[in-house]
């Protein structure tokens, strides 16, 4: 009951225009090198995850939180971390943040909104340990909410 309630939630969203049940081409590039980072066994999970049916809800057009409707999956628990993943845009260098809580990929966060990508070209450089507090997230909240909030 619970997953058709979330469903039918996600669907206002999606006539609403603020998500969809894929993500983008720039997303899934980001996600995968982030995924790509950790140990293969939490590798092996997060990428079953994205086997099952999801929704994708853009805050803000620059933050896109991926939300499962199945149970989380067990084993290796993943331990709430955000990576910072150093992409080329089109020649540019800008970095993208994947974060993860409770197991699961919880947001994936961009620089620009997402029409900025289409139909450029996107290079992954690298990937290293983020700092939440300079996080596109964290930048957003203090921006609505003042800098106490970080």
């Amino acid at each position: 009951m619970k997953a058709t309630a979330s469903f039918l939630w996600d669907l206002l969203y999606f006539l609403t225009g603020e998500g969809t049940w894929r993500l983008r081409t720039h997303e899934r590039l980001v996600l995968e090198a982030a995924i790509a980072s950790l140990p293969d066994d939490i590798q092996s999970q997060l990428r079953a995850q994205f086997n099952q049916m999801l929704f994708v809800q853009r805050s803000n057009r620059q933050i896109s939180r991926p939300r499962f409707y199945s149970i989380p999956l067990e084993g290796n628990e993943l331990p709430h971390n955000l990576l910072k993943v150093e992409i080329d845009v089109g020649g540019k260098k800008e970095s993208a943040h994947v974060e993860f809580f409770q197991g699961r990929v919880d947001s994936i966060q961009f620089k620009h909104p997402g029409k900025f990508y289409s139909g450029k070209a996107l290079k992954v450089d690298g990937v290293k340990a983020g700092n939440p507090k300079v996080s596109h997230a964290a930048a957003i909240d203090r921006s609505e909410h003042g800098s106490q909030h970080t």
